[in-house]
């Protein structure tokens, strides 16, 4: 909440007459609704029950706008003095300008984004990405996208692209998405550094879990499929994206499984995509087949053969580990004294009593050790096989709902003649 206070705080400070303010709350728990309704009154508070997302978010506060320029605000940014003006100026003083972004900074003061570029493979990339801003970056340009965090899109491009694509929900990609069709349509999307702002969020693009990285590629696989043409997808998309999975070493079993849980939800929802791409103005008017194509022939890859050994080859593995750890052995304690020969002989039991507590505690130790290094084994090669068929779960899981909805969409219209 001090997050948000310290949002509002800094807009209301900004330099710039006749600007509306809209708060989307996206079902918050944590009274930042009441929050802002009590200490905000001049806000246009808009309130979900639920999270809807954020594409489906920032829609309700877009239609809610009534300026010839709309602008969008995470709520963890604090913007600096000035960043409102700076921010729409590209758009006002340009009418081939559609959209306009800034420069984002981490809380350290290094950059976070410059503006944004996208690869053959669909993956977006931030210019100076964690890079300490030291006027690298001072040049107003056009880049291929800048990020949602903070972007300003004049009314005219807004009327002729549209809403952000709540095919994206719950994010990543939208605002790529968004600058995309902005370019499509003929208009310019614009980096101007002297709209800066601080962004508390995560360095990371997107998690570890197995959900995170399958949002993630399954939106970046919807955006590459609606905005390559075949030709890019088969000649350019097609061979880069074979590379990166290839090129996958042992230990990226999990975000292989998610790639191709990706790959397999596309393939599910290609008539959505061509209806994108047939229907949406500046859009592509190719096939389904080749977006097919390419998400079959994506699918067959095992990368790595296939980034983990054969079980067999695990087990052997292990128990050679174990084995070399098994037997334990007996510290051996120095003396300062030498002994030798028969005396020796003699001391030697007076001399491990006296010694019991020097060997028994890295004894014990060693054993402590060893234990453990079992445990560990055993309970990766279980999570293994656990993660195994919980990703062949979650791919049965979503051809069961597909066939689920074919099936009610084919009783619902009923026998033909």
């Amino acid at each position: 909440m001090n997050d948000l206070r310290e949002c509002l705080d800094a807009l209301r400070a900004q330099d710039f007459t006749d600007a509306e303010i809209i708060v989307v709350d996206n079902g918050s728990t944590d009274g930042s609704a009441d929050f802002v309704a009590r200490d905000y009154p001049d806000v246009n508070l808009i309130r979900n029950e639920r999270n809807v997302g954020f594409a489906a978010g920032n829609n309700q506060g877009l239609q809610h706008a009534t300026g010839d320029v709309l602008v969008l605000l995470n709520q963890d940014t604090v913007v600096r003095a000035g960043w409102l003006k700076a921010l729409v100026e590209p758009l006002l003083s340009d009418p081939q300008c559609g959209i306009a972004g800034g420069k984002a900074l981490y809380p350290d003061g290094r950059i976070q984004h410059a503006g944004g570029y996208v690869d053959e493979r669909g993956a977006g990339s931030h210019y100076g990405y964690r890079q300490r801003d030291v006027g690298q970056f001072e040049q107003t340009r056009e880049v291929d996208y800048v990020t949602g965090a903070t972007l300003a899109i004049s009314r005219k491009a807004f009327e002729v692209i549209g809403a952000l694509d709540e095919g994206f929900t719950p994010a990543y990609y939208e605002d790529v998405d968004w600058c995309y069709r902005t370019k499509a349509s003929g208009l310019k999307v614009i980096y101007t550094p002297h709209a800066v702002l601080v962004h508390k969020e995560s360095s990371a693009a997107a998690g570890s879990s197995h959900e995170q990285m399958y949002r993630f590629h399954r939106n970046r696989l919807r955006f590459v499929l609606k905005h390559w043409s075949a030709e890019r997808l088969l000649g350019g998309f097609l061979p880069a994206e074979q590379d990166w999975l290839n090129g996958l070493g042992e230990g990226g079993e999990q975000l292989i499984a998610a790639i191709h849980h990706a790959y397999l939800y596309q393939l599910l929802h290609l008539s959505d995509l061509t209806e994108w791409r047939t229907s949406t103005p500046g859009a592509l008017q190719d096939e389904a087949d080749a977006l097919a194509a390419v998400l079959l022939t994506l699918r067959a890859i095992a990368p790595l053969a296939p980034g983990r050994k054969a079980w067999t080859d695990v087990w052997v593995d292990a128990l050679s580990e174990l084995r070399q750890r098994e037997a334990i052995r007996e510290e051996r304690v120095p003396s300062r004294i030498p002994v030798v020969g028969r005396i020796l002989t003699a001391f030697r039991h007076l001399w491990n009593r006296a010694v019991t507590a020097s060997y028994v505690l890295p004894m014990a130790h060693q054993q402590t050790e060893f234990n453990t290094r079992v445990v560990n084994v055993l309970e990766q090669l279980a999570q293994d096989r656990r993660f195994d068929l919980s990703e062949n779960g979650r791919e049965l899981g979503t051809l069961a709902r597909e066939l689920g909805q074919l099936r009610a969409l084919v009783e619902k219209q009923g026998p033909r003649d």
